[in-house]
């Protein structure tokens, strides 16, 4: 479904992506791990548009992802949930939720009501102010305005990042069961043992480059991943 091939991405100077290559297939989890600074990010930015690599390719099926604009590569079947949630504050759950589906208007009833039964906290508030949610509630609304463009390939980026953990669990527990339910899944963690957890494969990254792969079992068995990641 997705192929990475030599992606350099710069800030300027700095060389924040360094020759990485992956590939997400079809009905997969697949996630991306490493410390801070790795360049998980960028990689899920470039992929979504938001960045114009220096080099290499990035390819969605036949289609060349560093040639599209943002809004184009949602149209195609891809959705990011940004780090940090940024839902919009002073717009209800509905408001919020519909803003995703602006590329999908003939079908939001239909996508509300799998996004409802899949988050039903979000239906309950629906007319409640998105910047009144707790942190997990946001990440909840963040995933449900993402899964409104109806994409084949959702893009999440640190889903789990200052949650607290029963809504840990529950951000896991649903993205396992977004997969189930036919949309392939990227997932940028800096917690790895819940991501290795779920995911099909995984890959390692560090100081811009891919340093390990493997099975998302195989990587939690890896010494090296766990002296690295997982604090064993």
């Amino acid at each position: 479904m997705l192929n990475v091939t030599n992606l350099q991405v710069n800030y300027g100077a700095i060389k924040a992506v360094q020759g990485v290559d992956f590939t997400v297939n079809d009905g997969e989890i697949v996630t991306l791990i490493g410390a801070n600074g790795a360049g998980k990010s960028t990689v899920l930015k470039t992929i979504s548009g938001l960045l114009r690599p220096k080099a290499g390719s990035v390819t969605y099926g036949n289609l060349d992802l560093t040639k599209l604009s943002a809004s184009k590569i949602v149209a195609a079947g891809i959705a990011q949930v940004p780090e940090g949630r940024h839902v919009f504050a002073g717009l209800s759950v509905m408001e919020n939720l519909k803003m995703g589906a602006y590329l999908q208007p003939k079908h939001q009833a239909d996508q509300l009501a799998v996004v409802f039964d899949q988050f039903p906290v979000l239906k309950e508030r629906r007319n409640q102010d998105a910047a009144t949610l707790s942190g997990g509630e946001q990440q909840m609304l963040a995933m449900g305005r993402a899964l409104m463009a109806r994409p084949k390939l959702l893009l999440l980026d640190e889903p789990s990042m200052g949650l607290a953990p029963i809504y840990i669990n529950k951000i896991f527990a649903i993205i396992k069961a977004i997969n189930a339910s036919g949309t392939t899944v990227l997932l940028i963690e800096q917690n790895a043992q819940q991501a290795l957890q779920i995911a099909d494969r995984g890959y390692v990254l560090a100081a811009g480059t891919v340093k390990l792969t493997g099975t998302g079992t195989d990587l939690l068995n890896s010494e090296a991943v766990r002296a690295a990641y997982l604090g064993g």
